[in-house]
């Protein structure tokens, strides 16, 4: 059985119990105490080419009709890709991941988000290919954008409580903010259970 979601006026047809799967990088870690019903990879320090090389085999091992919650994009940026190059690699690990299998219907682009130590040359970039992926994805069928940078910015400001001391990656309320997006999005577009207690992890 179906069931049918409209999202930025475009309509899906999903199959009642989508699985859903994350490949994020270090952004994310935790994420599997938020989404107990989901298949959660955590890769710190991932790239999207380095993705491309060793984590497509993940996938492989998919066998019902999936959602894939991509979360990867800001290692890229820090090693000088230009936004262009960002974009094509992640349409590239897109396509790679849909040839292993094609059990996955759905994908969906978590916004690169930005960083308090981030320069301002790789702000403008971060900027740029959040534009140019929210562009491909409005033409592509059944990729979506996740908007995700609009809950770390006030203003057009960082929101500095939600970082570590490190400037580089989200304290507790940060995940908090991210993974609520995401399961939000999820009950909305295939409703998936939020998690009862969302953990406070220290």
């Amino acid at each position: 059985s179906t069931m049918t979601t409209t999202i930025n006026r475009r309509t899906y047809i999903i199959p009642k119990g989508l699985q859903v799967c994350f490949l994020t990088d270090s952004m994310c870690r935790d994420i599997e105490d938020y989404f107990p019903n989901a298949q959660c990879w955590v890769h710190p320090d991932t790239t999207l080419v380095r993705s491309v090389q060793q984590h497509i085999k993940l996938f492989e091992k998919v066998h019902n009709y999936t959602i894939v919650i991509l979360h990867i994009g800001t290692n890229d940026i820090t090693s000088g890709a230009s936004a262009s190059t960002v974009v094509q690699r992640m349409k590239t690990l897109i396509s790679r991941i849909s040839l292993v299998n094609p059990h996955i219907l759905f994908f969906a682009i978590s916004a690169i988000l930005p960083r308090l130590n981030d320069d301002s040359m790789m702000k403008t970039t971060i900027k740029e290919c959040n534009s140019l992926l929210q562009h491909w994805t409005s033409q592509t069928r059944n990729i979506l954008f996740l908007n995700t940078t609009k809950a770390f910015l006030k203003s057009g400001k960082i929101v500095q409580t939600l970082y570590k001391d490190d400037g580089l990656h989200l304290n507790q309320e940060g995940k908090l903010k991210l993974f609520s997006y995401f399961q939000r999005f999820l009950w909305h577009f295939c409703q998936l259970p939020r998690a009862k207690h969302i953990k406070h992890l220290s």
